[in-house]
Order: structure tokens, then sequence, then C-alpha cells
């Protein structure tokens, strides 16, 4: 009964879904129909950013839950939550409820916490806390989603934390409004991605953007970190970088044994990679002013600590080569001002001492 409570179970084959932007907890008990429920610890989130053209203000929506099938919470992280905020005002809004508040579907994106809903065409939602109130309707017109783990995503419990950038790139439509001040976007960049698993990693990272000058349709997203496997080990860190270029994919992970290396510096990330013919250099900066702490509660009930920045600068230099005998020649360089950056960890940090310090992770 907790399962039918909390999810709306269809018994359609989900031949046309996009499995990984449905609800996954205890999806395989409801596609065998055998009544069992998944009582381990989880989480699942659907995050979306949008950035309005007219003001440059850039806003960020999360829709998830944690320990589903808790309903006397017995972990001390389980909720279901709605999270808004504006960057430019540092404004950070959440609404946390019981677990029993949340539905959310297998055979399609559709979430609904509360009176929230979200799906992978429209987001609703008003949370009002601390003297401020959000409320916003978007639409979203997928432009490009991203395969960012490639076969790692579809190793079960293998990874403590899974990230599968669903559309990397989305045109969004619609209206914010915060404290009485409305925002109109039209034709706004907007991106929707997922996370979820049982655990968090020892820390996380991200760049992307789908908003570089002068190459309209180009999309780049960067994400990974050093995630617990089988439960207990941390045994690698590694990126998986897509990157949308003129209609073409260009796709580097470090699980494919690409050569992926990376120099991350508070406000400042270096990346590189290459296989035998391609090679990308990105280069992405944030002042500290421009970046917003967004708490993330693990199922055990410990916060993890994301920096997060989505007006950062970003270039990304595309290489290419005949053979591994060949020089590179610089295809491309690409440039924006809109570029999310992100570093997560599980200890708070203080942005002023950080961005003084050296390299927090080089490999």
């Amino acid at each position: 009964m907790i399962l039918l409570g909390l999810c709306f179970i269809s018994l359609v084959a989900f031949a046309d879904v996009d499995p990984f932007n449905a609800l996954l907890w205890n999806r395989e008990n409801a596609l065998a129909a055998n009544g069992q429920v998944d009582r381990s610890p989880w989480f699942e989130w659907w995050y979306y950013k949008v950035l309005d053209p007219a003001t440059g203000h850039a806003f960020f929506f999360t829709y998830g839950v944690i320990n589903p099938w808790d309903s006397t919470d017995t972990l001390g992280g389980t909720k279901s939550v709605v999270e808004a905020g504006e960057f430019t005002n540092h404004l950070l809004l959440n609404d946390s409820m019981p677990v029993t508040s949340f539905k959310a579907s297998y055979d399609k994106t559709f979430v609904q916490i509360g009176e929230n809903t979200a799906t992978d065409q429209a987001l609703v939602g008003h949370v009002v806390k601390d003297g401020h109130d959000m409320a916003w309707n978007l639409s979203l017109v997928k432009n490009w989603g991203f395969d960012a783990m490639g076969w790692t995503m579809k190793t079960g419990s293998m990874s403590g934390i899974y990230w599968y950038p669903a559309q990397a790139s989305a045109t969004v439509n619609g209206w914010i409004r915060i404290d009485g001040q409305t925002y109109n976007l039209v034709n706004a960049p907007g991106y929707q991605d997922r996370n979820w698993g049982n655990g968090f990693p020892k820390w996380w990272t991200w760049l992307v953007s789908n908003e570089f000058k002068n190459s309209p349709g180009t999309t780049l997203a960067v994400g990974g970190g050093e995630p617990e496997l089988l439960g207990s080990v941390y045994l690698f860190s590694g990126l998986c970088i897509g990157l949308n270029y003129q209609g073409k994919e260009y796709v580097f992970r470090t699980t494919d044994g690409n050569d992926v290396q990376f120099d991350i510096h508070w406000g400042k990330w270096n990346v590189t990679a290459q296989n035998s013919t391609t090679r990308l250099e990105i280069s992405a900066y944030a002042p500290p002013e421009k970046f917003m702490m967004l708490p993330f509660m693990s199922p055990q009930g410990a916060t993890f600590y994301d920096y997060e920045a989505l007006t950062g600068q970003m270039t990304v230099r595309l290489l290419t080569r005949a053979t591994i005998f060949s020089d590179w020649t610089l295809m491309d360089t690409l440039e924006t001002d809109s570029a999310g950056i992100e570093w997560g960890t599980p200890q708070p940090l203080s942005l002023s001492g950080v961005f003084n310090s050296a390299s927090i992770f080089t490999k």
C-alpha cells in the first residue's frame, strides 16, 4: 500500500519512455508486479535551471524525494522537497514535506510534491518562506539530451550516485514571480537533469552551458566526482563530458578509458579530454559573489554542500587531427558568460578562504 500511495503505476510496457527521466525507485518491483517495496536508503531528484536573456538573472528549481518508502521517518534524511532560487540576489527557498506528499510516474516524466508539479515539458510551483514568495509556470522544449554515464548508468547499484542530463539543452518560456516582480521568459536557455542513488560521493563537480556566443545550438555538459562503489569503497574519480557542436556529438568518459584530466581551483576549473582524433580544452571561471550554496540531504541525514554559479565564464577549445601521428588543429573556440559551475562536498566551506587556496583536486 505504501507503493500505491506514493506512485502512479502504469501497466504499459514503457517502450516509448525515457526510463532515466521517470521514477526509478522500486522500478523493478513495480514492473514485476510482485508487491515488494524497496526499503533501502534512496534519493532522487529532478533539477532545472534557466537564464533570463532580458535581465541576466539565473534561476533553479529542484523537485526531490529521499527514502520514499519511509513514511515513519526511520532515517534522518527522509522527506520530499521543492527548492527554488535566484542567483543575483542569492535567494534560496525550500518547502520540505512528508514523503507521503510525493507522487511520480514510471511511464513518463511526472513528479508532484504537494501542489507543485514537474514534467519534461512543464514546471509549475509556488514556495513561500522566510518572508519571500516565489512562483513559476514554465514550459520546456528539449533540444538535446546526453547519455553522460554510458554503460555505467545501466549497472543498477554499482555506483552510489548517478547523473543524467536528460535535457542538457532546452528552450524555456513562461514566467517566474518573486516577491511581486515578474520575469517573463521568452525562448530562454534552460537545462534539466536527474540524480539518483543510495549514497553521496566524496565530491562532485559540474560544468554546463547551452548559450555560447556566435554558436547557436552548441551545448556542453560535464559532470563527475568520486562516487562510492558497490556500497563501500572509493576506487576512482572521473568525469563524463558531452559536447554537441554543429549537430555532432563529442563524448569523453573516464569509464570508457578516455584520457580526461582536470585541475580544479576555486573559481577556476580546467579540464582537458581527448581520444585519438579529438581534443577538448575547457577553462571556466566565476568570482565568489556569483556562487550560492545549495544544501542536499543524504538518505542518512547528512548535509552535502553544493556551491554553484550559473553565470560563469567558460572557454572551450575544440581541436581535431586526422591520425594519432598528426598535429592538433584548432577547429573552434567557444565562449560563454552563462556557464553553470559547481563543486559539491560534505564539508562546509568559506568561499573567501577557498578562493585563495591551491588546487582542490587534480587528476
